[in-house]
């Protein structure tokens, strides 16, 4: 579902109104799941403000990496950082979470991941590719911030439901009214042009992320994180196959490895 929608956006032509259409309006749609949820209570609004600040970087983030580089050299290089950091923090700081060999499986999926981008190209020549990678990192690095910080809370709310109700509702006017001050209420009729296609794309991005924030309430941080990450398998595939981007003999090569360490996590 992730790679669906990263994909879509990848697509888009005017990747910018394409993201408020999938994060902001679509977030919306949980206004009639309300009556299912408790509002937060105060020792959860922390939790969302944290990660409020870090969607929004993510988005931003993920937005411009796309506009610079391909889905098949950005989309491994930002879901291979995921992972990895998660992992590290999960055997460092969460006891029982992660063991060390469970951590040395996420290590060779993204000595996978990390194999399949290293002959990638960006769209737009060297300076973008560059520049696409800086952004790609970035992404990578929001990616394991939002998975620790959302991983924890949703354990902290009420019940599950509470947080992926209201982390979802609650962001999409802040990341609304923060694209009308930056690009100019313009941006919202943009978004509006190609709305069938961002709410399809949106419902996949949100309904993806609330089953992994339910997955979270009851797994383990660091191998919920690694299992999600091998959405790059279906992004090699989106990309070759729809969006006709060329995909190198070794980056082939990698997509086994990346599975490999995916189904070495959950038998350890």
């Amino acid at each position: 579902m992730h790679a669906v929608w990263n994909a879509v956006l990848k697509r888009a032509e005017d990747k910018k109104a394409a993201m408020v259409g999938i994060s902001g309006f679509t977030g919306l749609l949980f206004l009639p799941l309300v009556p299912l949820a408790p509002l937060p209570p105060p020792d959860l609004w922390p939790w969302l403000l944290a990660s409020f600040s870090i969607h929004l970087i993510y988005q931003l983030a993920l937005t411009k990496a796309l506009e610079m580089g391909a889905l098949t050299f950005i989309y491994p290089i930002a879901r291979g950082m995921g992972p990895t950091l998660v992992a590290i923090f999960s055997y460092l700081f969460l006891e029982g979470e992660m063991s060390l060999i469970e951590v040395g499986a996420v290590i060779i999926l993204a000595i996978g991941i990390f194999i399949s981008t290293s002959t990638g190209k960006a769209t737009t020549g060297g300076t973008a590719r560059e520049n696409g990678f800086f952004f790609a990192l970035l992404t990578g690095a929001m990616i394991a911030s939002y998975t620790i910080v959302d991983g924890l809370a949703v354990r902290v709310a009420p019940e599950p439901l509470t947080y992926i109700i209201w982390s979802s509702l609650a962001f999409a006017p802040i990341f609304l009214t923060y694209s009308v001050l930056h690009h100019g209420p313009q941006i919202l009729k943009a978004a509006g042009k190609g709305w069938r296609t961002s709410m399809t794309a949106g419902i996949i991005a949100q309904g993806g992320y609330a089953i992994a924030l339910y997955a979270y309430s009851i797994g383990s941080l660091g191998e919920v994180a690694a299992i999600r990450e091998t959405s790059i398998l279906f992004a090699l595939l989106i990309g070759a196959w729809w969006l006709k981007e060329p995909i190198s003999r070794r980056r082939w090569l990698a997509v086994p490895l990346i599975a490999f360490g995916a189904i070495l996590l959950k038998l350890v």
